[in-house]
């Protein structure tokens, strides 16, 4: 048979097999990198959702026994709600784990991912084969990514749910900053955010202790920020309170934002107002009602004297809206690190590690 005759050499690119190939190898690629990162992600995040979920059954069984109402203070499930009870410490602590489960995957997952590339010098090496650098990047953020956004998830729900449950047994508001964090998909999407920020730190640094560093001081500062400014990301309405009667602004989980407070003993302004909305001073209200150490007197003074509260708050209605403009606002940051990564890896050379 002569040469002209002979059917064509199919490459692995030409047949198709090169794609297939190539992904497969970047998946093994990933698992041997990442391997002992995803595997303890995994069991943390188990024993986390699943010591939430038996605590959220725990708080349920308080709910019902107390007449699915809030336990009464000086009652035994009431005991077991105070502030220094084993299971409020582990609400608690449970609470602030998945408050910084994104500093974690942002750190561990998502910081090492082309830092230690460049520390151990084996881009030139990845980069030279079939898989093209942007290919090799997207596939490893995409496989990663899809990881960390299952496991926080999952994490997410039932955080959502042991939250909504301590509501039920005590007095709270999922407005509150810690609770406001912990709800809906807000960890979530957190996480994801610093898995893309660790990642563009990462790979502008180049070197794992100062990006890890980095994030470090960016998620604290962010945290800050956010805590600040989540309050006012819409007008507050205003409502007055009379003072030694029940809360009552309309809705539950609201936010107070200004006002709630009453200062006592000073020459200023205490925050109370009598019935005629002349506002009295720290030393007024302290002559007119004197404290009695929580024993009940002083409330009904402020109630018989008919003291009120100018306030300003955010009615729990409005989490969902705020939820979203904080979804909204860390998916920015998620596509701005990932913009940030792609021109990054566009113009490293190749001829360095």
């Amino acid at each position: 048979m002569s040469p002209a005759t002979q059917a064509p050499i199919r490459t692995k690119r030409q047949d198709g097999l090169g794609s297939a190939g190539g992904l497969s190898g970047l998946l093994w690629l990933t698992w041997r990198q990442h391997r002992w990162t995803l595997i303890g992600t995994l069991v943390l995040a188990a024993v986390l959702v699943g010591w939430m979920t038996y605590l959220s059954m725990e708080l349920t069984d308080l709910w019902h026994q107390c007449h699915e109402t809030f336990c009464p203070d000086n009652s035994p499930q009431g005991v077991r709600l105070r502030g220094t009870s084993p299971l409020v410490i582990t609400f608690s602590a449970l609470s602030t784990l998945v408050q910084y489960m994104p500093l974690l995957i942002g750190v561990f997952i998502g910081v090492p991912v082309l830092s230690r590339e460049h520390e151990q010098r084996t881009l030139p090496l990845a980069w030279s084969q079939d898989v093209s650098p942007q290919r090799w990047l997207w596939t490893k953020l995409g496989m990663l990514g899809l990881f960390v956004a299952a496991v926080t998830a999952a994490v997410a729900g039932v955080s959502d749910h042991l939250q909504r449950t301590m509501t039920l047994v005590s007095p709270g508001s999922l407005f509150e900053y810690l609770q406001f964090l912990n709800t809906g998909m807000l960890p979530a999407v957190i996480s994801i955010a610093w898995f893309a920020i660790g990642v563009a730190l990462g790979a502008a640094i180049r070197r794992t202790l100062p990006a890890v560093f980095g994030v470090i001081v960016g998620f604290i500062g962010l945290n800050y920020l956010v805590q600040w400014r989540y309050p006012t990301l819409m007008e507050p309405l205003s409502a007055h309170r009379q003072l030694g009667r029940p809360d009552g602004l309309p809705g539950n989980n609201n936010l107070v934002v200004r006002g709630g407070m009453i200062d006592f003993g000073i020459e200023g302004p205490s925050g109370a107002f009598d019935a005629s909305g002349r506002q009295l001073s720290g030393v007024e209200v302290q002559r007119l009602c004197p404290p009695d150490n929580d024993g009940g007197k002083m409330l009904s003074c402020f109630a018989d004297n008919q003291l009120v509260q100018h306030l300003q708050y955010q009615p729990g209605s409005r989490i969902p809206e705020f939820h979203l403009i904080v979804v909204t606002g860390y998916l920015g940051l998620t596509a701005a690190a990932l913009a940030a990564v792609w021109i990054t890896v566009r113009r490293t050379n190749l001829s360095v590690g």
